[in-house]
Parts: structure tokens; sequence; C-alpha cells
């Protein structure tokens, strides 16, 4: 039920009122009368009414003065005036104040019982719209941490725009400023396998490894989330690569004293993670895939460059691609286990190829160029002299060292 205030300075005109709104609408309840300004204001902060039928003209505090405040202290309330009046004035100043209507003594009995029904319509849209509010906010809140791991998710895999990733943040309020640290856990594909439910063993695994790594990053930022491949994530603010080794080293302590096995570990700090998250997220989900094991996928590449070193497209990004890997993180793989850049290890063995083809005599050297995989025989030279200390003419002549 809404509960509606009159105030009127005039005794017969405030009976008159409450006898006409018990008769249209019954629904209503009125629940006080006052007889000036001052007198209103108190009873509506004590009473809080939903609906306030007021006279312009009263003692103490004129009607619009009134309105003014309330405006100001219980916002949102429906207030009609009611008054002798029909000056321009008047109605200019009412519409200022955004008042719900304006109504002239004597009262039209069909207008106001208009007037009352199109205010009971507000105010009932205004609680459903409320309700829904109310019930938008606590799904959100119950929903919080799967809105989290789902957008932490997606981006990881490169499934949103940039302006989709700034636009869920906001409405999240999450603020992730580079570097970031992203660390990976992922237990070996044998784990629990041919034992008697395998399946629920190795959830609770998972459960048990994210609850470490929770535990272990508790500083403010810090977001642990699973991907579709059951690898569980962190993406922790503020900490650098000695820290991040500490907390690595603890979470395999904890993890070897409370689980069957310890997760394969690995860890990227992101400059930028507007633009390297994706592919921090790449490197260290193919390096757990090997458990770990970053030598095999360079012996991959070294066979696979050993066996198109002729082609002149074989390239960091096509051998990458062959592999199912990122091109940067073949690149420090291959500099990290050869000493080597990939364009550097690939010219060796080009060049290499080519001495071997300079020991027939017939050969001219823009055909061996092109039979080692160079589309232009300078950049041939280049690259041999780099290797090689000479240029391919004078190593054909026999100078070799």
């Amino acid at each position: 039920m809404w509960k509606l205030l009159i105030a009127d300075d005039e005794p017969k005109i405030r009976r008159g009122i409450r006898s006409l709104v018990e008769r249209i609408a019954p629904d209503l309840e009125i629940i006080a009368e006052a007889e000036d300004g001052e007198m209103a204001y108190a009873k509506a902060l004590e009473l809080e009414p939903d609906i306030l039928l007021i006279d312009i003209r009263m003692p103490f505090l004129n009607g619009l003065d009134l309105i003014e405040r309330l405006n100001g202290a219980l916002p949102d309330r429906l207030i009609i005036i009611i008054s002798g009046h029909d000056e321009f004035d008047y109605a200019q100043a009412a519409v200022k104040l955004h008042v719900f209507d304006y109504l002239l003594k004597p009262l039209d009995t069909g207008i106001f019982a208009a007037t009352l029904e199109k205010a009971r319509a507000e105010l009932k849209a205004r609680s459903e719209t409320g309700k829904y509010a109310v019930w938008v906010r606590e799904q959100l809140s119950r929903n919080l941490p799967l809105l989290y791991e789902r957008f932490f998710r997606d981006w990881i895999k490169g499934s949103l725009s940039r302006t989709e990733i700034e636009e869920t943040k906001e409405f999240l309020k999450l603020t992730i400023e580079g570097p970031v640290a992203l660390f990976a856990a992922r237990f070996s594909e044998k784990y629990g396998s041919g034992a008697p439910g395998a399946d629920q063993s190795r959830r609770l695994a998972l459960i048990a490894a994210r609850t470490i790594i929770s535990e272990t990053f508790t500083s403010p930022g810090t977001y642990v989330f699973e991907d579709d491949t059951e690898t569980v994530l962190a993406l922790v603010q503020n900490i650098d690569e000695a820290h991040l080794g500490a907390a690595k080293a603890e979470i395999e302590s904890s993890a070897s004293s409370q689980l069957i096995q310890v997760p394969v570990l690995a860890s990227r700090i992101v400059a930028d993670p507007r633009n390297g998250l994706c592919d921090a997220y790449e490197e260290l989900r193919t390096e757990l895939a090997d458990g770990g094991n970053c030598e095999a996928f360079v012996v991959l590449a070294i066979n696979f460059i050993g066996q198109q070193y002729y082609d002149p497209g074989l390239s960091l990004e096509s051998s990458a691609q062959e592999l199912q890997l990122s091109p940067g993180y073949l690149s420090r793989l291959m500099k990290r286990e050869t000493g080597l850049s990939f364009i550097e290890y690939l010219n060796r063995v080009r060049v290499k190829k080519a001495t071997q083809f300079m020991n027939d005599p017939a050969a001219k050297m823009f055909e061996i160029a092109e039979r080692v995989g160079y589309r232009s025989q300078h950049y041939f030279s280049r690259a041999f002299r780099k290797v090689m200390g000479i240029s391919p003419s004078e190593y054909k002549k026999g100078n070799a060292p």
C-alpha cells in the first residue's frame, strides 16, 4: 500500500481531499495531514510518504519552498500540487521543481482520480524496476567469480578485441596494469589414469592446486582461474622475477606435501598485458603440454629446418605454425638451447649445405644460392661470409681456412 500525506492550511479542504482519496483510491494509505509547510516537512521526514498533496500558499513555509526542501531530503517522491491559484508563475516554478502534477481547486473528481491512478502506476513501475535492479545486483555478486573466470579465459585465448577487454574490465571494476606475471600449473596427462575414480581424483587435485596457488599469491590484484585444458593460471600484479621464483618454490613445496604428484609449473613476466598476455599464455600452454621439456621442441624445429632449408619461404613464422608454437616462443627456445637465433641457425644450415654443393666445379654460384633457399645471390654471399668468414667465391677457390 502506498502512503500519502496531505498538506493544506484549510481544515475543510484537507477533510474534503481525505474523503475524496478514501472514496476513489482506497488502496492509498493517508498517513498524515499538515496545516503548514513546516509541519508538513517534519511529518514527511518522519513518515516518508510516497505521494504528497501540497497546497502552494501555506504559513511558515510555502508549498514551493517545501517542495524544494523535500527534493533534497526525500528525492523521488511524487508531489502533486493542489492550488487555488491558476497562475503561470506558480506552474512554471512547479515544472522546475519536477512536480508530478499541478491540479486546481476545486478538484475535478475525474481528473483527480486519473492523476492518482497515474501516480500509483508510476510507483509500481519504480518498484518493479527497483526489484529487478536488486535482483541483478544479487545475481552479479553471486556470479562474479564465474564472470572473472570467463573474462580471463577469453582474454588469454585471444577471443576478445581490445575494446571488449577494456569495456569488460570497466564493468567488472578491474584495474590491471603492466607488468604482470602469468603463472601456470598443469598435471601430467597420466595423473590418476587407470585408477578407480580417476576423473574425480584429477578434479580434486586441480582444486587443491588452485587453493595452493591462491594462498601463495595473496597480494591484491591477483586472479586465479582455469582454462579449458585443465590448466590453473594466476594473473599476478606487482611481482618481479625474484619473488615469482620464490612463489614457485613455495607452491612446489606445498604441492609435494599435499598431493600425489606435483604439477608442472611455468611463468612469464608480461610487460604489457594488453598486447602480450595471449602470447605468454600460448608459450606457457605449449611448455606445459610437454611437461616442461622445451628441448623436445627445439629438436623438432631443427629437424624441420633440416628438411625444409631449401624453401625460400621458410621462416620463423612458418616453422612456428608447423610446430604449433608462437613465433616469439620458438625464437626464445632456439636461442636458449642453441645459442643462435632462428635466422642464424637457418643461415648456418644453408651455408653448410652450400659448401657441399660447391664441390661440383660446374655449379654456378646463383644456382647454389637457389638450391639452399636464397632468392638473392647477394644475400647468400652476405650470409656465407657471416658464417664462414670468407666469401663463397674465395671458399670455392680453395681458400677455406
